[in-house]
């Protein structure tokens, strides 16, 4: 468009300018601001090219909006704005103007824009509210407009000149020949104006003749700002033609000049005139020339006579000062060099003009309506004297004593200003030389600063803390003591701090003072800007403050805070900054919050720069207390602007925390840390920085987005816990505000929706910081939970204190999930439940889960019946969608934490409420939803945690089912036909998802067999399916009878049909031992339709993969082995998942029999190692010290204990019986005593020989001890290395994965590093070679216990034997004392011994495995075990995510075969025939190891042949066994050691009770074949 049609292109873009202007708009928004700013450089370009086309568009506007009619002060305001930006757009546009317009330009120009200009100029009112910036835009347009269209500029003036010269005096209209002073002029400009003037000026009347000298002064001045080259070149070579029109105009005016009120308005262009005359200005000065220069001399001595107050009129002697310093203004754009004459009568006047203007006892006035020209007119004196003579400063001196007016002050600080910022020629003097007065203009800003903040009351100034005190200085309390008007203090501070943004060096000069001095001024000064910050009463003094100390955060300036000390200075002051203003920022307490923190982020942008400039020592002093104040409060601040209902606010407070992370970094890189030590959430602030360009985006994507990466925010730290605790604070009361005052707070909505939203995804943070620390791996064997120290991990982790904040808002959320307000109510419940669905942190599920729970439970407390109210049928509701949206939204982390909270309970509690609400619309369109619920549940199967989950799926679809049946085909009413399929369709959908693999589970109890009630629930079911489908073929062909009729029927019975078959394939696939016999017959079925129904039931099984190895008769064996696998499986890490969770949760008084299962079990598989390994290392771990370890009755020493008693029993035969034997036998040993305790002592006994004949028979059995380290069992080398190497090592989350992954034993932390060997012999004498000793017969060593005597030696010398072991000498005992002399010499032999037998651990292929076969009784044992102990080891392993990362899977898959085992026997083994036999499973197996017929080729050649079976009992109920002979095919006769190994199974499998493969007391007869 803009190709091919550029006017009608530029004119759309004049339109949408013209549109989006503020009159038309209403408020300006961010939005609308920056569209507007970008049409304005849009027409601003264009008009380079269009000019013409542009301009008057422009014009039209502006015509159009002046003549707009407003009311109201809004309307007022933004007509204001929108000339603003109009009368902007015509500036820079006319400024960049281009040189080649048409004279037909101009003239539009003239005609039209003029006018327009012309009354902004014309109209200006003194005091009318936006008219003095309206007429300054105004005169900016007709500057630009005269810089290339000065000729229709000038012929306006000149026009009106002319006619005035006709006019009456009545009738004089002086506007037109103002626009003299706004117009742009250069040298040969002002000529035409002065000779324009000199032909009219007499024939003008007296209004114009004044308005031409006023406004010629003004244009004069114009000149010389704008072209000062030119007036200096005036001087060098002076020019005749001006010099003769300013004469002859000052002939002119002095002729004019006959009163002294006319003199006095024309002497300050008669002086200017004068300067226009360089060679007469030198004659008058030398005191030479003519009589035609009589006049001039004479008005020179004029103004010296009324300078010095001589001439008796004040009206000369004001307008002689105002012409003086005019003089002395033009005199300084005038090189010293060029013409030094001029010099020389300035300095004639100059001590007069300062005495006049400079008298603090007599204040300069020309009366109350000339303040401002006053001030003014001192400013410019202060200035040229300054720039004439830097050096002459006693006016300096005057203005800045305490003792002088306010005026003078005002005018010294802004006259510095005017030096700093207005200094471009070069003769011009700096401001180096003020810089010696920087503690006096600091001592006045805290004076004046102090004024105005306590004339503030209501708005007390801002405290410093300590590190930013001044020191008091009692000569400072004295100073600026004179009261001024408010408005003349604050005029003052908003002039110092323009100043302080000017030169920020002129408050900082400190030379030759110490370091702290320095730092504390500036800390004083920087103190009373960030006071000025906040302040809402007065925004031009905050955006001064602002850039202020922008700028003195500049690298090169906060070197000079301090120059002894920058970085050191810099951490502490800067940090000061950032706390206070954040502080500010989070109470919200200011109106231009936002453009604060747009302030902030350059502030921090100023601080990285410093920082990056110093790098090599940014962490000087960054560790003192107020630097991590300050980084908490700034965190905090930026966490509390993402939950603004100003999108803007939210993007510059996302762009702030890229600033953060650099900062992090440049500290980081200094001291070589991981960036996360300095800020732990590093990856986060990136991710949130680099979404704050997302300026198109909507507010509420926006949001979502902001949510999603504060759910990301993993670590909790002081700044994240405050934000969350500040806003839930400020929640907290918008909540009550808008249930209060609904009305009031309507705009308040977007915000309260953010807070939420805000605490929902920040939450998770906030229970991390409170929750303890989990352990990294499974908590230490030690019993049920009451029994187990502090540091194991509770089961109700995830709860917190009920009185902390998170509770609380927890518990307020849920209340607002059934807010009933009339007017918000509905609005609240729909926000709370998309937030708590949709944005809740994952962390929160489980807390979320357990309150839902809590509080659905309630309803079923009470005795009677269920309450069934409006309020609690809502909050079903709610719960229900809210549950569906936090398993359907897959949020990152979701999977981490669903599962650490069971849902069970809740879903059962749900669906037992909604099953009694009946079958009205509403309660069918809840249960819809609950089945729909249950669906995505199953599809979350594998994150969420199920204590009893086959129980659980059970009775879900016995409730589901039961909607089916009882909601089909009852309602004549379409819409309740439509809801109840809609039903049937959810249900039926929820029921598939359920059945997956799901073995059907009948209640216990009920006295049926439990294949018979498996076969009955699986009828039910199977015909609850046929009966539907049967339903849906009905309607179908009732369907069919009306053509087109409810297709949308139709298509839901066929989706309903398809379900069903679903059903019924998952039902049986999981099913096939009970069901298949069920459903086989239907494949024969006469009706068509139901024979194919089977044949699509029987191809999707088939389909699936069922397995039909179930209906084998090893069936239940093969199960017992799966079970068997499951408890022994390793993780990658060598956890063990199910049998250190059966270890936690099994209670003590089942210790024994669980600690002869495990090992028996880990043993066959060749695991013990591994097992030890993880048992040893977490008791090694809760001990307190070496002399506690393995002292306890816990499961790992009973561990031990059984493998020392198993493993141990023929090395302790051939080793000890010899010693003992030999003792008891012998003679002379039966007559000898060993009692060492004199007390204890008979008559006749010796105490020393006593104690000779205990070290005698000590020192042989201990000789005999260390000397059989070769005949050492190796499965107690295992023992004994496992429990060296967990005493050294720990491995509670010590070393990192790949640390774990590429060794397991690898060093993590020493534990008991000094006295790691001594832990294996003090329990290996202690568990297993002491008891024997002094319990020989117990043992099986002895046929008869040992005499008394023999007896009682044999305990003295398991005590000193006990000694050696724990390395320990005796020193309570008095009687043993004396036999520490062969204690301590036995210490090293007795470690050399240790480490022989636990320095190296055999190979597992070396280690004949004893216990490799498994009984019956162990088996049956474990699945009793894990039955009853079922739904406590799903809590365990759902309590820390590590359990559950490994555990999860076998967990599933151990429930799954326990299902399908069904429970356990409930007669124990040990009441059966068998026990009369005094012969228990472990008894046998202690039998079988000490006649080692396990090692014997026969019993291994005869267990390969697998030739025994069992199946069935005898009419006494014995098991029966059944010899296969044709397995054994070599012989008929078996060898006797082949039959004793025979037999020894059969006893086993006697003992036992039952053998593996008839593992339930069903009828089963041999196999068919054998």
């Amino acid at each position: 468009m803009a190709a091919h049609k550029p006017v009608e292109w530029v004119q759309a873009i004049i339109n949408r300018f013209d549109e989006q202007l503020p009159i038309k708009t209403g408020q300006q928004s961010t939005h609308t601001k920056v569209s507007t700013e970008h049409n304005k450089e849009c027409l601003i370009n264009i008009s380079k090219y269009k000019f013409a086309l542009v301009i008057n568009g422009l014009t039209n506007i502006l015509k159009n909006v002046n003549n707009m009619r407003i009311f109201g002060e809004a309307a007022e305001k933004n007509l204001y704005l929108s000339q603003l930006i109009i009368l902007d757009t015509l500036e820079k546009c006319l400024a960049g103007q281009p040189k080649d317009c048409l004279r037909l330009d101009e003239a539009m120009l003239v005609k039209q824009l003029l006018p327009e200009i012309c009354h902004f100029l014309h109209s200006y009112r003194e005091g009318q509210q936006h008219a003095a910036q309206l007429r300054s835009s105004a005169s900016a347009v007709l500057f630009s407009l005269s810089c290339n269209n000065f000729n229709a500029v000038f012929s306006r003036i000149s026009t009106r000149l002319q006619e005035l010269t006709v006019c009456t005096e009545d009738t004089v209209d002086v506007h037109d020949i103002e626009l003299i002073q706004y117009i742009n002029v250069d040298c040969s400009k002002l000529k035409r104006l002065l000779q324009e003037t000199v032909l009219k000026f007499k024939s003008l009347k007296k209004p114009a003749q004044l308005a031409v000298i006023s406004s010629l002064e003004k244009a004069f001045w114009n000149w010389v700002e704008h072209y000062p080259d030119e007036f200096t070149m005036l001087y060098q070579r002076p020019q005749a033609d001006m010099a003769d029109c300013a004469e002859r105009l000052f002939d002119l005016v002095d002729s004019f000049a006959e009163s002294a009120k006319r003199k006095a308005a024309v002497w300050p262009l008669q002086i200017i005139l004068l300067i226009l005359c360089p060679e007469i200005t030198q004659s008058i000065t030398k005191e030479v020339g003519g009589e035609e220069k009589a006049n001039k001399k004479s008005f020179v001595e004029s103004l010296r006579k009324a300078l010095g107050q001589h001439s008796g009129s004040r009206q000369l002697t004001e307008s002689a000062a105002v012409a003086c310093v005019k003089l002395c203004k033009a005199c300084t754009y005038i090189n010293w060099e060029d013409n030094s004459v001029i010099f020389l009568l300035v300095q004639s006047i100059v001590m007069d003009l300062k005495g006049l203007l400079f008298n603090p006892t007599k204040p300069f006035s020309r009366g109350a309506g000339c303040q401002s020209a006053d001030v003014d007119l001192m400013i410019d004196c202060f200035v040229s004297c300054y720039r004439v003579n830097p050096r002459n400063n006693q006016h300096f001196k005057v203005c800045l004593a305490s003792t002088s007016p306010p005026t003078f002050h005002f005018v010294l600080v802004n006259s510095l200003h005017k030096i700093i910022t207005n200094s471009h020629l070069d003769w011009w003097p700096k401001i180096d030389a003020i810089y010696c007065y920087s503690g006096e203009l600091r001592t006045m800003f805290a004076d004046t600063l102090g004024r105005v903040i306590q004339s503030l009351s209501a708005h007390p100034p801002l405290r410093m803390t300590s590190s930013l005190t001044f020191k008091e200085k009692m000569t400072t309390s004295l100073k600026f003591k004179e009261k001024s008007t408010d408005l003349d203090s604050r005029s003052l501070l908003l002039a110092l701090v323009k100043l302080i943004h000017a030169d920020p060096k002129l408050m900082l000069h400190n030379p030759g003072k110490p370091g702290q001095e320095i730092q504390n001024s500036t800390a004083e000064l920087i103190k009373g800007l960030v006071q000025l910050v906040p302040l809402t009463h007065s925004a031009e003094h905050s955006q001064e403050a602002m850039e202020a100390l922008l700028v003195l955060h500049q690298p090169e300036t906060i070197e000079l805070w301090n120059p002894d000390a920058p970085i050191e200075t810099f951490w502490d002051i800067s940090s000061q900054v950032l706390f206070l203003i954040c502080k500010k920022l989070i109470g919200h307490q200011m109106i231009n919050s936002t453009e604060i923190l747009k302030w902030l982020r350059e502030i921090l942008i100023c601080r990285n720069k410093f920082l990056l400039k110093n790098k090599e020592c940014a962490t000087q002093g960054s560790l003192i207390p107020i630097s991590k104040q300050a980084q908490t409060k700034l965190e905090v601040c930026l966490y509390t602007f993402l939950w603004s209902p100003d999108a803007e606010a939210v993007l510059v407070a996302m762009s702030c925390f890229r600033h953060l992370c650099e900062e992090a970094d440049i500290r980081c890189s200094v001291d070589e840390l991981p960036v996360h030590a300095v800020l732990p959430n590093y990856n986060t602030f990136i991710e949130l920085a680099s979404v704050s360009n997302m300026m198109a985006t909507g507010r509420n994507t926006l949001q979502k987005r902001v949510m999603a990466l504060l759910r990301r925010i993993k670590h909790p730290t002081a700044g994240n816990i405050e934000a969350w605790e500040d806003t839930h604070a400020k929640w907290e009361q918008a909540t009550k505000q808008i249930i209060n005052h609904p009305k009031n707070k309507v705009e308040d909505g977007q915000e309260w929706i953010n807070m939420t939203g805000f605490l929902c995804a920040l939450g998770g943070v906030c229970l991390q910081q409170r929750s303890t620390p989990s352990l990294g791996t499974y908590s230490p064997p030690m019993g049920p939970l009451t029994e187990r120290k502090g540091s194991m991990i509770s089961m109700g982790s995830c709860e917190v204190n009920s009185e902390t904040s998170l509770n609380r808002f927890l518990e307020r959320l849920l209340a607002l999930m059934v807010c009933t307000h009339e007017k918000v109510g509905m609005q609240i419940r729909t926000n709370v439940k998309d937030l708590v669905g949709l944005e809740l942190s994952p962390a929160l599920y489980p807390m979320l889960f357990n309150k839902l729970r809590n509080s659905i439970g309630r309803f079923f407390d009470t005795q009677g019946p269920v309450p069934i109210t409006d309020t609690n049928t809502l909050f079903v509701e709610q719960t229900i969608a809210i549950m569906k949206n936090l398993l359907d939204s897959h949020t990152e982390g979701s999977s981490e934490h669903l599962g650490q909270a069971s849902i069970e309970t809740m879903m059962l509690n749900l669906v037992r409420y909604v099953r009694i609400l009946g079958n009205v619309v509403h309660a069918i369109q809840i249960k819809t939803k609950l089945c729909q619920l249950v669906e995505v549940m199953m599809e979350r199967r594998d994150d969420l945690s199920f204590c009893q989950e086959m129980k659980f799926r059970n009775k879900m679809v016995e409730y589901l089912t039961d909607w089916v049946m009882g909601t089909s085909n009852q309602a004549a009413d379409d819409d309740i036909k439509c809801l109840t399929r809609d039903l049937d369709q959810a249900s039926m959908e929820a029921v598939v998802s359920l059945l997956a693999g799901l073995p059907l589970q009948p209640e216990e109890g009920d006295g049926v067999e439990l294949m018979e009630a498996k076969s009955q629930l699986f009828l039910k079911y199977f015909t609850l399916f046929m009966n539907l489908l049967n339903d849906c073929s009905e309607v179908e062909e009732d369907g069919q009878q009306v053509a087109g009729r409810k297709r949308g029927m139709s298509r839901r019975l066929a989706s309903l049909r398809h379900c069903t078959v679903l059903a019924m394939s998952n039902l049986l696939n999981a099913n096939v031992d009970s069901g298949l016999m069920h459903s086989i017959g239907l494949g024969y079925h006469k009706d068509l339709q139901t024979r194919a129904t089977f044949m699509e039931v029987l191809t999707k099984i088939l389909q699936q993969g069922t397995e039909f190895d179930t209906l084998a008769e090893t069936v239940l064996a093969d199960r017992f082995e799966r079970l068997v696998e499951l408890v022994t499986m390793m993780g990658d890490q060598g956890e063990l998942p199910i049998a250190m969770a059966l270890a936690n949760v099994v209670p003590c008084s089942q210790w024994d029999e669980l600690a002869r299962v495990l090992v028996t079990l880990f043993d066959s598989r060749h695991l013990l190692y591994q097992l030890l390994w993880n048992m040893f290392s977490k008791e090694v771990e809760l001990a307190d010290s070496m002399q506690t370890l393995f002292r306890g009755n816990s499961l790992a020493s009973k561990i031990m204990t059984f493998c020392f008693k198993v493993y141990g029993a023929a090395y302790l035969q051939k080793l000890l019986e010899p010693l003992l034997k030999g003792i008891i036998t012998t003679p002379e040993w039966q007559q000898i005593s060993f009692e060492v305790d004199p007390t204890r002592l008979e008559p006749a006994e010796n105490l020393e020989e006593n104690q000779k004949n205990l070290l005698q028979i000590t020192d042989r059995f201990f000789l005999a001890i260390i000397n059989s380290s070769s005949e050492f069992p190796p499965q107690l080398r295992s023992v004994c290395h496992c429990l060296y190497q967990a005493t050294c090592h720990s491995l509670l989350n010590k070393a990192t994965v790949k640390e774990k992954k590429e060794n397991k034993k690898s060093v993590v932390s020493q534990r008991f590093p000094q006295n790691s060997i001594g832990a294996v012999g003090s329990a290996m004498f202690l568990r297993f070679i002491n008891p024997a000793i002094v319990s020989p017969y117990e043992a099986g060593i002895l046929d008869k216990k040992p005499p008394p005597r023999i007896e009682r030696g044999l305990k003295l010398m398991s005590k000193i034997l006990q000694s050696i072991a724990n390395h320990v000498l005796f020193t309570k005992e008095e009687h043993m004392r004396p036999f520490n002399d062969f204690v301590k010499s036995n210490f090293d032999a007795a470690r050399r011994f240790f480490l022989d037998i636990a320095s190296d651990s055999p190979p597992s292929d070396s280690v004949n495995h004893s216990l490799s076969f498994i009984s019956d009784g162990n088996v049956l044992a474990l699945h009793r075990l894990l039955w009853n102990n079922q739904e406590r080891i799903g809590q365990y392993l759902s309590s820390n995510r590590d359990h559950k990362a490994v555990g999860r899977r076998p967990f599933d898959k151990m429930a799954t075969l326990l299902a399908y085992l069904g429970p356990p026997e409930h007669k124990p083994v040990a009441d059966t025939h068998w026990s009369s036999l005094n012969l228990t499973s472990s008894k046998f197996e202690e039998f079988m190891t000490r006649h080692q017929v396990h090692e014997k080729e026969e019993f291994k050649a005869l267990k390969t042949l697998n030739i025994f079976y069992q199946a069935g009992t005898s009419k006494n109920g014995n098991p029966v066994f059944y010899y296969i002979a044709r397995r054994h095919g070599h012989a008929v006769y078996l060898h006797p050691w082949k039959a004793f190994a025979a037999a020894g199974c059969l006893l086993t499998a006697l003992v036992s009770g039952l053998a593996v493969r008839g593992g339930r007391e069903r009828k089963e007869g041999p196999r068919e074949g054998d």
